[in-house]
C-alpha cells in the first residue's frame, strides 16, 4: 500500500508540476531549466503555494494524470492484443462461423446459460451476413454453472470430431429460453444426432475452456459476452448499430494498413 501511495504521490507531482509550468503567472515566469534547479524545499513551498492561490491547477493535474494513466492502460492493451492474436483468434479447437478467409475476426466470449449471450447472438449472426469478411470465432467459457461445463464439454467435443453438425447443436442449445440441464442437453444432442458424445468428451476440451478462461480473465472481461477484435474490447450485450459502427471502422482501419 505504502509502495502505491508513493507511486500515485509521484506521478501527482509530476503532473502538478507540469501544470505548473505551463501556466501563465508572474511567479512561473521562470524558464523550466531555472524551477528544475531550485532546492526541493524551495519548490515544495513555491508549489504549494501555487495550489493554495490557483486550486485549478490541481484539477488540471488530477486530469493530466487521468489521461496518461489511461494512456498506458490503452497501451499495454494494444501489446496484450498482439502478444495473443494466435490464442484469440487462430485457435483450431474454438467453432467459428463466417469468412472462410476472414479480414477482421472477432473472438466471442460466451456461455450457453448467459441471457445477454442469447441475445447478442443473433447480432454476431447479422454482422457475419451483412459482412462476409468477418468471421466470429467462439470462445466458449462456461462460468455458470454445472451444465453450461456439460454443454461446452459436448459443442467443443462435436466441434472436433463432427464440425458439421455444430451449428446446429450451438443454435439448439442457445435457443433453450431457461437454463440448461442434463435431459435438456441430452435431448438436444438426440435431436442433432451427437449424442454419443455425451460423456465422452474430447482429451483437449479441458485445455481449450481453460485457455478461454484465462484470455478472459487477462482482458478484464467479467463476464459473458464479452467481444474482442482489432484494437476493441467489448463487455456486456451491445445493440447491432454500434457494434455495425465498431466493426466497419476495424475494417477501414484494417484496409489501410
Amino acid at each position: 500500500m505504502k509502495k502505491k501511495l508513493l507511486a500515485l504521490s509521484t506521478a501527482l507531482s509530476t503532473a502538478i508540476s507540469a501544470a505548473l509550468l505551463a501556466t501563465n503567472m508572474a511567479w512561473a515566469a521562470p524558464a523550466k531549466t531555472e524551477l528544475a534547479a531550485l532546492p526541493q524545499a524551495e519548490f515544495n513551498q513555491m508549489l504549494k503555494e501555487a495550489l493554495v492561490n490557483n486550486p485549478e491547477i490541481l484539477k488540471e493535474a488530477i486530469i493530466a494524470l487521468q489521461a496518461h494513466e489511461q494512456n498506458k492502460v490503452k497501451a499495454q492493451q494494444v501489446q496484450d492484443l498482439e502478444n495473443n492474436q494466435a490464442a484469440l483468434f487462430n485457435n483450431k479447437m474454438d467453432p467459428w462461423m463466417g469468412a472462410e478467409d476472414p479480414e477482421l475476426t472477432i473472438a466471442y466470449f460466451g456461455d450457453f446459460n448467459c441471457t445477454y449471450c442469447k441475445k447478442i447472438e443473433p447480432i454476431l449472426e447479422k454482422i457475419v451476413a451483412e459482412y462476409p469478411q468477418v468471421r466470429v470465432v467462439y470462445k466458449l467459457v462456461p462460468i455458470l454453472g454445472p451444465s453450461s461445463k456439460e454443454a461446452t464439454d459436448l459443442a467443443l467435443t462435436v466441434w472436433q470430431n463432427e464440425p458439421e453438425k455444430f451449428a446446429e447443436l450451438h443454435k439448439k442449445l442457445m435457443s433453450r429460453p431457461s437454463r440448461l440441464d442434463s435431459d435438456a442437453i441430452a435431448k438436444v444432442g438426440k435431436i442433432t444426432d451427437t449424442d454419443e458424445w455425451l460423456d465422452n468428451t474430447a482429451e483437449n476440451v479441458e485445455a481449450t475452456i481453460n485457455g478461454n478462461m484465462a484470455l478472459m480473465r487477462g482482458f478484464g472481461l467479467t463476464g459473458t459476452p464479452g467481444l474482442i477484435f482489432a484494437d476493441q474490447i467489448v463487455g456486456g450485450l451491445v445493440p447491432y448499430a454500434q457494434l455495425e459502427q465498431q466493426v466497419k471502422s476495424a475494417l477501414a482501419a484494417q484496409r489501410k494498413q
